[in-house]
């Protein structure tokens, strides 16, 4: 079992806290994910992730993952499709022999498009050397607001990653 790092994007708090969850229970690295241009407005950031726009990231999170060996790779979905931060960090990270596992977080409880998105983020994974050995698809807040701590514990407690 190889060092292990928790990559998220969150912007109300819910993935930061999905992510804060397992990275104590699996001795984690926390990598956050952090805009150069943060996007404060919803209707904004749900636009960029329909038009599959990538963000500028500060700093180089993809290089405070060279030395792990099990990534867990945290976004929520915004208005159906993949977070623009991690495509952003996905344009940059080499992920050769890494053992990747998918988080996303949307309001949605039926979890509509999570296997699309999933599906996206496997495919960069693969694109960037890695391969996908698992994914969760979990249901946060309404936009603005955190999830509950006992809920995002209950969700995270039966997902295995080795």
């Amino acid at each position: 079992m190889g060092e292990k790092a928790i990559v998220y994007f969150s912007r109300n708090g819910s993935t930061r806290l999905a992510a804060e969850i397992l990275a104590g229970r699996l001795g984690a690295k926390l990598v956050e994910l952090k805009e150069r241009k943060a996007l404060r407005n919803f209707l904004v950031s749900g636009f960029r992730a329909v038009t599959k726009k990538h963000s500028k990231l500060l700093g180089d999170p993809w290089k405070e993952i060279e030395d792990r060996d099990v990534l867990v790779l945290a976004a929520p979905i915004w208005a159906g499709n993949a977070n623009p931060a991690m495509n952003g960090f996905l344009d940059k990270a080499v992920l050769t022999e890494k053992t990747v596992y998918l988080l996303t977080m949307q309001a949605d409880p039926g979890h509509e498009k999570s296997d699309e998105v999933q599906e996206h983020y496997t495919d960069r994974v693969k694109a960037a050397g890695g391969s996908v050995a698992g994914s969760l698809a979990l249901t946060g807040a309404s936009p603005g607001k955190t999830a509950k701590e006992e809920v995002l514990r209950t969700a995270l407690d039966g997902w295995v990653i080795e």
